[in-house]
This record gives C-alpha cells, sequence and structure tokens, in this order.
C-alpha cells in the first residue's frame, strides 16, 4: 500500500470514529506548506504545518500556521528545555511511519510513541483550518475547534513572522516570484487586511458604546458622524448603519 493510501486510511479512521467532518483536498506535488497553501487557495495564516524539533533528545510536533516559522530559542524557553533543533530527514523516518517527511498531520498516533504536540497560538483561529494528509499531494480541511479538541496541543509561543525556507524537512529551493507564491502573498495580504477591519470595527463599536460617559454631547455627534464613515470605508458593499446618540 502507498504512503499516501496509508496515511488517508488511518486518518479518516481517527476523524470518523470522532465523528467529525473533513474534506479531503489534493492537489499537485508540494514541498512546503505556503506551496500548499497556494495550490489550494489557501491562507497560509490557517493551513497548520508540522515542524518536527528534537527537544533534549526527544522528538516534539511543533503545529503552527505556515505563513510562519520556529524560533528554537523560543521553543527552548517555553518547553524549558536545554537543547532544541529540527530533527533530520532520517529522524523524521525514524519516529514517524506513514508519512513522508515534510508532510506530518498534526495529530496524535499511538505508534508515533505518544510523541508531544505543541501548537503555537497564532493558530488559534475561528473557522476552518487545513493540513497536510501525510503526504506531499493529499490535505485535510477541518473546523479549527474540531481539530483543537481531538489534538489538544500545549499551547505556547514559539513562531516569528515568515515563512522558513528549510525547517527539518526536505529542502527544496522555490522561485520567488512564482505564480503559487504571488497568488498566496495577495491572498495573506487580504486576509490582513480584513483581520485588521474587524478589529477597528470591534474598536469603533466600543468607543461608541462608551461616548456619552466620555464626552459632551456636541462631541457625541461628530465622533458617531466619523466612526458611520469609518464603518462606511471598511464595509463599502453594505448600507452603513445609522447610529445615533442615547
Amino acid at each position: 500500500m502507498s504512503t499516501s493510501a496509508t496515511s488517508l486510511s488511518w486518518i479518516r479512521q481517527i476523524l470518523n470514529k470522532r465523528h467529525i467532518p473533513f474534506q479531503e483536498l489534493h492537489h499537485e506535488q508540494a514541498f512546503t506548506a505556503q506551496e500548499v497553501a497556494g495550490l489550494e487557495h489557501f491562507s497560509g495564516h490557517r493551513l497548520a504545518k508540522v515542524v518536527i524539533a528534537i527537544v533534549d533528545g526527544r522528538p516534539v510536533e511543533l503545529v503552527l500556521p505556515a505563513s510562519r516559522r520556529v524560533d528554537l530559542d523560543r521553543v527552548r524557553a517555553a518547553l524549558s528545555s536545554q537543547e532544541a533543533r529540527f530533527a533530520s530527514e532520517p529522524e523524521m523516518e525514524q519516529y514517524f511511519c506513514d508519512a513522508e517527511p515534510g508532510a506530518i498531520p498534526p495529530l496524535r498516533r499511538d505508534e508515533w510513541q505518544n510523541v508531544p504536540v505543541v501548537m503555537d497560538e497564532t493558530m488559534r483561529v475561528e473557522g476552518e483550518v487545513m493540513f497536510q494528509a501525510g503526504t506531499h499531494t493529499d490535505a485535510v480541511r477541518i473546523h479549527f475547534a474540531d481539530w483543537f479538541n481531538l489534538v489538544q496541543p500545549r499551547v505556547e509561543r514559539f513562531s516569528v513572522a515568515g515563512a522558513a525556507a528549510h525547517e527539518g524537512g526536505p529542502a527544496r529551493q522555490a522561485e520567488s516570484n512564482s505564480p503559487v507564491q504571488m497568488e498566496q502573498l495577495f491572498a495573506d495580504l487580504l486576509d490582513v487586511l480584513h483581520l485588521q477591519a474587524k478589529e477597528i470595527e470591534r474598536l469603533s463599536n466600543h468607543v461608541e458604546r462608551h461616548t456619552d460617559r466620555l464626552l459632551e454631547p456636541l462631541q457625541m455627534s461628530t465622533v458617531v458622524s466619523e466612526l458611520n464613515a469609518l464603518r462606511a470605508r471598511l464595509r463599502p458593499h453594505e448600507k452603513s448603519e445609522k447610529h445615533s446618540p442615547q
């Protein structure tokens, strides 16, 4: 049985046993998580990649967004360890059966010798996430809450911005201006702008709820008018809601 069939088989078994809805995805061969995100038209901030580190001689699954990279100094601090390094390809083959190096899914399995799973805080999102399904041609799409409840990873902060070219998996030099990378760059930019717009709207709503405590009546009408103008710019496709001071 091929690695692809074997990996998908036990992943299906785990998810079906827990009655967790998921979607299988298949794409061209991709050797980095960012390439997978581009091929599947999925944000790199929501694609969970697994980096295997050897921490004090023991393998650890580090789960983080494809758009970020592991900082080993932060790993050592977060896990109170003396030594942390990226696993070599032979080490990944030794510890993780039925999964190709660089495509290990962020799941627990008895055959993996109870390897700890540690998630970076930035991987916590609303909605769906995606991860590689043990090969460089298969992926699984699943709701984040379902995955988190299934795996119950330890949550720490060990990543920094920017995807790494090589984090212990098969090295592959990609063209810096490839269409896939450019498409992913624009997708990531839109994702960041969307998050910023949501945060600005949340803050504007908070300010508006408290204007009567902070401002004089004449000032409140000006502030509410400015907030409505801001909402219109953030949501040009929606009609601005009318807000008036109480």
